[in-house]
């Protein structure tokens, strides 16, 4: 009985030390996507709805918890330099196909207003290199995204 208290224990603890890293990587992702809308140097309703979906929908929250985690992205944007502190924390806690949904997602919010700006291309670029993204996954989410929205 005591080693299964002890055992309940240490997997308690071990799952709350990992939670912060956890947090930390959708704040990442959060953050970046909010980049992506401020490209353009103009803010829609509909790219701050995409991101919040797209958080939602990447990290399975409710769109409440969604909301609440890009508020949260945004105070932590207002602190930082530059996206090598949120890429750096992307390339070292996802996946490959966690970096591609991700690059999906970018696409959405850059495209969420119905268009594509030279701004937000060159940003997207820019986090694909950073992210070690390839070009050709780079350029098949874009035409995916661009593909669905064209459909609605």
């Amino acid at each position: 009985m005591i080693e299964a208290i002890k055992r309940f224990l240490e997997e308690s603890v071990s799952a709350d030390s990992q939670r912060p890293e956890h947090d930390e990587l959708r704040l990442a992702a959060a953050a970046l996507l909010i980049e992506v809308m401020s490209a353009d140097y103009h803010e829609e309703e509909a790219e701050r709805e995409a991101i919040v979906r797209a958080v939602s929908t990447l990290f399975g929250l409710a769109p409440q918890d969604g909301a609440q985690l890009v508020s949260r992205a945004q105070e932590e944007l207002r602190h930082a330099t530059d996206d090598y502190e949120f890429t750096s924390r992307i390339n070292r806690g996802f996946s490959a196909q966690q970096k591609e949904a991700l690059m999906e997602a970018l696409w959405q919010v850059a495209y969420a207003d119905g268009d594509i700006d030279m701004y937000e291309r060159h940003y997207l670029g820019k986090l694909a290199e950073l992210l070690y993204i390839p070009q050709a996954c780079f350029i098949s989410t874009k035409l995916r995204v661009c593909s669905a929205a064209d459909r609605e």
